[in-house]
């Protein structure tokens, strides 16, 4: 009995949709985004993303390895079938520094996969 209802509802709501006239988008009433400001003071790579907010870097790191095909020795594989050496890694690190009445206040994370 409940979805006679929801289904009622659902279909007034797109028929509203429907009916309301289309505005064509005008590039020029969207508003500017700045780029973020650089903090040569906290070190490279260091960017101020909110005017008198913290520094921040976002660094990281992937690696992948693959190998060519080699046939498995005779007793170490359940059907001898040729095996490949694939692997991978990788690594994000999130630096976060900023001022406080107390001194400097830094957040640090490393987040990582290993082979």
């Amino acid at each position: 009995m409940r979805a006679i209802p929801m289904a009622l509802a659902a279909a007034l709501l797109a028929a509203s949709f429907l009916a309301a006239p289309a505005h064509a988008l005008d590039l020029r009433d969207l508003p500017i985004a700045k780029a973020p400001e650089t903090c040569p003071h906290e070190g490279p790579g260091f960017i101020r993303v909110t005017p008198g907010g913290a520094c921040t870097r976002i660094s990281g790191r992937v690696r992948a390895e693959a190998g060519t095909p080699v046939h498995a020795r005779s007793g170490a594989g359940l059907d001898g079938a040729a095996r490949g050496v694939v692997s991978g890694s990788g690594q994000v690190a999130i630096d976060t520094r900023t001022q406080t009445e107390y001194g400097p206040a830094r957040a640090y994370i490393r987040l990582g996969t290993s082979r």
